[in-house]
């Protein structure tokens, strides 16, 4: 008697189970489907390029770029990526190509580094009767981030003059120079444990905020981004741009330049995830991006993976109609399926060519499209 009363008491806990267990699967199904979805899996890309690319072989990777376009001169945020993610102790420095020679080769742009240098992204800062000036984030061994800005000698090397640290620099992915001392900073993310930033892109959490350092100290001036990646200004300083990778936009706001005070004015749709963002001298904005951003963490994970570099123009001069579909401002220049570069993530152009560098690759594109 006893044993038909306990097979009863079972065979009533065991539906429910399997409800529950059910339920949990086809949950886990479909979150997995989305992330897949997302993640870019499905997403077919023409990767034809009618053009040429020639890489420049460097120390380390270049994950950002900037250029001077007065004196055509790029500079790179050079470290060996591939041998910090395996837990060797690098540091870094600035490299510059000289993009007037047939065949630029990198040469040293700093006179010398500033201590424990592992520098990410870039801003120069060009001003009339004053010496140019970099902006560096550097993602110190110790896991605090600082902003180094250096001074350009009369004989062009980069001299470093001010180190600057704030608790509010959380993960920082990009910088743009606003002035001597002022900056806009994006925190890439919004949490400090690898596991907090797993669950932040699996569910696609708004976490990351962006900073505006007026020279004394920093604040939010926007929050709620989905991943934060690159920041530009408009020439003329009135549009500040920033790359959104979770939310596959680039924002555009509209900005005070005597404050630095922005208002959001428009998102808009890129269809692939944004890295690092330029702004040409015409004011155009270039995109390196990732069609396939689970081929581009999986690329991340591991070197020897290859993810598709993608690389994208807005131009803001292009007149649209609400109902333009798709957005005429934005085009498609180039595409590749990681071969030629493994996962891109900044793209500038200079005088009808392009550069594109890579997070882990130890090498920089220069591409010349066909007129």
């Amino acid at each position: 008697m006893l044993h038909t009363v306990t097979l009863r008491a079972v065979k009533r806990l065991v539906k429910p189970f399997l409800i529950v267990s059910g339920v949990l699967l086809a949950g886990l199904v479909l979150l997995a489907a989305d992330v897949a979805r997302f993640a870019g899996v499905f997403h077919h890309f023409d990767s034809r390029f009618p053009g040429t690319c020639s890489a420049v072989p460097l120390a380390g990777s270049s994950e950002d770029l900037e250029i001077d376009r007065e004196r055509g001169v790029a500079y790179l945020s050079v470290l060996d990526r591939a041998a910090l993610a395996r837990s060797e102790p690098v540091n870094g420095t600035l490299m510059l190509l000289d993009l007037n020679l047939a065949e630029p080769a990198p040469r040293a742009a700093m006179a010398h580094d500033p201590e424990r240098f592992r520098p990410y992204g870039l801003s120069l800062l060009r001003a009339a009767g004053v010496p140019a000036r970099m902006f560096a984030l550097s993602h110190r061994a110790d896991g605090v981030s600082v902003v180094e800005i250096a001074e350009q000698d009369p004989g062009g090397a980069f001299v470093p003059r001010e180190t600057i640290g704030d608790p509010a620099f959380v993960q920082p992915y990009s910088i743009v120079a606003a002035g001597p001392k002022q900056f806009y900073l994006a925190n890439g993310s919004g949490t400090r444990t690898d596991f907090q930033r797993a669950m932040e892109r699996i569910f696609r959490r708004g976490l990351a905020t962006l900073l505006y350092y007026d020279g004394q100290r920093a604040t939010v001036v926007d929050h709620g981004i989905e991943i934060a990646t690159g920041l530009a200004l408009s020439p003329d300083g009135s549009r500040l741009y920033l790359g959104e990778e979770l939310g596959k936009r680039l924002r555009v706001y509209r900005r005070e330049p005597a404050t630095g005070a922005l208002t959001l004015e428009e998102t808009v749709p890129l269809g692939s995830a944004p890295g690092n963002v330029d702004v040409d001298a015409d004011g155009v904005v270039w995109i390196a991006a990732h069609p396939k951003l689970l081929a581009f963490y999986s690329h991340v994970w591991d070197p020897a993976k290859q993810a598709p570099t993608m690389v994208l123009r807005f131009d803001p001069r292009v007149r649209r109609s609400d109902a333009s579909e798709p957005d005429p401002r934005l085009t498609q220049v180039y595409a590749n399926d990681g071969g030629q570069l493994s996962g891109g993530t900044v793209a500038a152009h200079w005088r009808g060519e392009f550069l594109v560098g890579s997070l882990l690759q130890n090498k920089v594109l220069i591409c010349k499209p066909k007129p």
